[in-house]
């Protein structure tokens, strides 16, 4: 049912109520709020606000939000966070189930807050599954050696070009030619995990690896043109085929962290190339012992 009302500012507001959802925008003027309450959507699912949550935040959520709906049709109940936490335990780290239920969070306030939606935020007092140990396994040259000699040629690139840089799988999975900027040693990344944009310093095996790319590469505006999962799969099988246990696609980020961090790079330098905005979140990459700093003391 449509329900059209002029606001104090003038303009008028539709609110569609159906089967629990209700659906609020505003206009300027009383036709186009007439024409939307008659063609407007009437019924909006949890699984469409998915599907408008992916398109607003890009490829990054994507993986994760797409597994979310295969395990909800409904907006999620107190009740149902509790059974779904408990089967998630049960299968996954507490560090990726707690990863899983913050991004339902957001699915959600997002559907409250920019959508209209009357639905019930049932996270409020929810306790969250802890915040596992950082991950401290760092790669070593002969695994990395190992692993690049084993992946398919493209993922191969993909992954010595986060290695170098200390790029995210995501953000190596959506350069483009357009964001390669050679005269300046640099690379553009338009949208980051943060949301926000940045410049990736580029050493010589970065710029090499690139060129190498781009010699290969067929007509695609994108270098790699695959997904990020695509990059982690590949990764895992290689790890799988030759014997060697605890390392992930995102292992090569935290290694080039640590390695620039030994080298003796300060913190804000190390902001820079892994793109954090927290020194908090930047600590938990880098991986440093006494030996590493005994050196840097002299």
């Amino acid at each position: 049912m449509a329900t059209i009302r002029q606001l104090k500012s003038g303009n008028w507001n539709v609110q569609i109520r159906e089967k629990g959802n209700r659906l609020s925008r505003t206009f300027l003027n009383l036709e186009d709020a007439e024409r939307f309450a008659k063609t407007g959507t009437h019924t909006v699912s949890f699984h469409s606000v998915c599907e408008q949550y992916i398109e607003l935040k890009g490829e990054s959520v994507k993986y994760r939000v797409r597994g979310l709906m295969k395990s909800f049709d409904t907006p999620p109940t107190k009740l149902d966070l509790e059974h779904y936490k408990k089967f998630r335990l049960r299968v996954v780290k507490s560090s990726t189930a707690r990863l899983d239920l913050q991004m339902l969070s957001r699915i959600v306030k997002f559907g409250i807050e920019q959508l209209g939606l009357d639905w019930e935020f049932p996270f409020k007092d929810f306790k969250y599954p802890p915040e596992s140990k950082g991950r401290d396994r760092v790669i070593t040259e002969l695994e990395y050696d190992m692993i690049l000699g084993d992946l398919p040629p493209l993922v191969a690139s993909a992954a010595a070009l986060s290695y170098e840089t200390a790029m995210r799988r995501g953000e190596v999975a959506r350069i483009a030619r357009s964001h390669i900027e050679f005269e300046s040693n640099r690379l553009y990344i338009p949208e980051a995990k943060n949301g926000h944009s940045r410049y990736v310093p580029l050493n010589s095996k970065a710029i090499d690896i690139l060129k190498r790319r781009l010699q290969v590469m067929d007509d695609n505006r994108m270098l790699y043109n695959v997904n990020a999962e695509s990059l982690s799969k590949a990764f895992r099988r290689s790890c799988k085929r030759l014997g060697i246990e605890g390392l992930s696609f995102h292992s090569l980020r935290h290694s080039a962290i640590t390695r620039y961090a030994k080298r003796g790079l300060s913190v804000n330098q190390l902001k820079v190339i892994s793109g954090h905005r927290s020194t908090e979140m930047l600590e938990r990459y880098t991986h440093l012992g006494v030996n590493d700093v005994i050196g840097l003391m002299e």
